[in-house]
């Protein structure tokens, strides 16, 4: 039911996001659009504009070169003639070139096209006119001359003035028409935008009701399936947890078996391990073997240390329930038993635990009766050549065999066994651990009255 719910609201929040997308698109092209209309629009209206400019300047310049040739005509002083002329030449110059850029701006509008073309054969005639005053002034006509440039030429300047003025209106109308036609689209534009971005704030309402639906569901989701995980890892846990202990049950029962052979009781392998643990977390809280000792290797060592004989199970009941001291023969058969450990734990374990913990237990069935001056078995290895979990184990070891009864010897007191380890610091134990064993002789006491 969770997951079809999931499934309407992802596929919702699909389509809203398709929406907003679109329309995100589609308010882009209609920018774009607009934009580009706003540019031609002034691409279009600018050489109206230009022109209208033009053409003010264009009748300001007839004004003055008709006031100019005026003076030319009327003045008395000869001396003048020649800046007059002059001047009226550079305004002359600068109406044609006016011209010139009014045509370029026309555009295609034949209409205007026309109306220019009757405006401008007017500048050019009175520009002869002009022509022909001046000479006439020239050539001392002075009185002819006044009265062509009052007559003639002032009609010519008046039908300029008319034509250009006609011009002007022209270009006046289409820029209103430009106007009128942009702004009734920038109003139609205004309102698709306007339309777009109130769909566009209704489609991300949408968007962010379904995000925030889609997210509480995602998040009762997340809450059931983390705790089925932790219901599952719990079970995983407990379940591993049932078969490790199961496991060193099982290796606590054979060892004990094993070592029952050769002792009267089965807490030889209880009280080497609880010994083992104590002298390692010693060492540790000394500061002895920092980068060996961890928690980690404390406990597999506590572990392993019930299967320090386990290779006894290849030794003859003879030689292990032998009241007397053990003959040559006979000692070297019991010494085989630390090589047939290493066998066992390799078959048994090998492929059920870690590569550490199978070593470890190696270690300690094989070399916990090595001793520290390099005379123990099997294979006379000396100091710190020795495992450290092996140099641990012999001397728990030793310790619980003093103190324990067995066929072939009575009990000694734990005064006397404590001194035996003394004594056998430096040659049979690692001396650190035979000291430290020492200084923790009351928890020592504790485990072996309460075992």
């Amino acid at each position: 039911m969770f997951r079809l719910r999931s499934e309407n609201s992802l596929r919702l929040f699909k389509i809203c996001l398709s929406f907003f997308c679109i329309e995100l698109f589609g308010l882009a092209l209609i920018c774009l659009c607009l934009t580009r209309t706003i540019n031609t629009y002034k691409a279009s209206i600018a050489p109206g504009a230009i022109n209208l400019e033009l053409i003010q300047n264009v009748l300001k310049n007839l004004a003055e070169e008709q006031s100019v040739t005026a003076l030319y005509v009327l003045t008395s002083d000869v001396d003048l003639l020649p800046n007059y002329k002059q001047k009226e030449f550079l305004i002359h110059n600068k109406i044609l070139i006016d011209l010139k850029e009014i045509e370029s701006n026309l555009g295609y509008s034949e209409e205007l096209k026309q109306v220019f073309h009757d405006a401008d054969s007017l500048c050019h005639h009175i520009f002869s006119q002009i022509d022909i005053a001046m000479d006439l002034r020239t050539n001392n006509s002075k009185e002819l001359a006044e009265r062509y440039i009052s007559k003639d030429m002032m009609n010519s300047f008046s039908e300029a003035k008319a034509n250009f003025s006609k011009l002007m209106s022209f270009i006046a109308r289409d820029l209103d028409s430009a106007q009128e036609d942009m702004k009734g689209f920038v109003n139609i534009t205004r309102l698709v935008v306007e339309l777009v971005i109130v769909v566009l704030i209704i489609t991300f309402v949408c968007l962010t009701i379904v995000c925030i639906s889609l997210t509480e569901k995602l998040e009762e989701n997340r809450d059931n399936l983390e705790k089925e995980v932790n219901k599952k890892t719990s079970e995983i846990v407990a379940k591993n947890r049932h078969l490790q202990y199961v496991q060193e049950q099982t290796i606590l029962g054979m060892s004990t078996i094993i070592e029952s052979r050769d002792t009267e009781t089965g807490e030889h392998v209880r009280r080497t391990s609880l010994y083992v643990e104590l002298l390692a977390k010693a060492a540790r809280s000394y500061g002895y073997f920092p980068e060996i000792l961890t928690e980690h290797y404390i406990d597999i060592l506590k572990k392993v240390a019930p299967m320090h004989d386990i290779g006894k199970i290849a030794v003859s009941d003879i030689i292990l329930q032998k009241p007397g001291k053990l003959t040559a023969e006979e000692f070297e058969k019991m010494k085989i038993h630390t090589i047939f450990g290493e066998k066992i734990i390799k078959e048994v374990l090998g492929k059920i635990e870690s590569d550490e913990y199978v070593k470890m237990a190696i270690d300690v069935a094989k070399g916990h009766h090595e001793r520290w001056d390099g005379s123990g078995y099997p294979n006379n290895l000396k100091g710190e050549a020795i495992p450290l979990c092996a140099r641990i184990m012999a001397v728990a070891d030793v310790f619980d065999a003093l103190v324990s009864p067995r066929c072939y010897k009575k009990a000694f007191s734990p005064e006397r066994a404590f001194e035996i380890i003394k004594e056998s610091s430096g040659s049979h134990f690692d001396p650190i651990l035979a000291d430290l064993f020492i200084k923790e002789k009351e928890e020592v006491l504790k485990i072996m009255n309460c075992c």
